[in-house]
């Protein structure tokens, strides 16, 4: 696989991770409220809902060039930016504990990684 290739991918797992997590926000926000009907009638349902769908289109396009068996645990980047997104938008606190957390996934999505190349 050359380098572009490679870059590419990687750029695409980063975007493909992100609009999960932003997706995943947008559903929370959605549920901000006591009535059902007001949770289907919230814009943020519906967005979070094609965040969802564009996610897994770029997923699909991974899967194209890149192993189930690889994929599926890279995509464990979407609790890194979930982790951040949820300090910036939400101000959840950032834990030493999640921080620990974080590290070893990145550092398991870099072992994995850098094993495919």
């Amino acid at each position: 696989m050359s380098i572009k290739m490679v870059l590419i991918l990687a750029l695409i797992l980063l975007v493909e991770t992100s609009v999960a997590s932003f997706a995943s926000f947008f559903l929370k926000k959605s549920s901000g409220v006591d009535n059902k009907i007001e949770i289907i009638k919230s814009p943020y349902f519906y967005l979070g809902g094609i965040l969802y769908v564009i996610s897994s289109c770029l997923s699909i396009v991974l899967m194209q060039f890149l192993p189930y068996a690889i994929i599926l645990p890279l995509g464990s980047l979407t609790y890194v930016w979930t982790m951040f997104i949820s300090r910036w938008l939400l101000h959840e606190e950032i834990s030493k504990r999640k921080l620990i957390g974080i590290t070893v996934i990145i550092c398991g999505v870099v072992l994995l990684a850098v094993g495919q190349i």
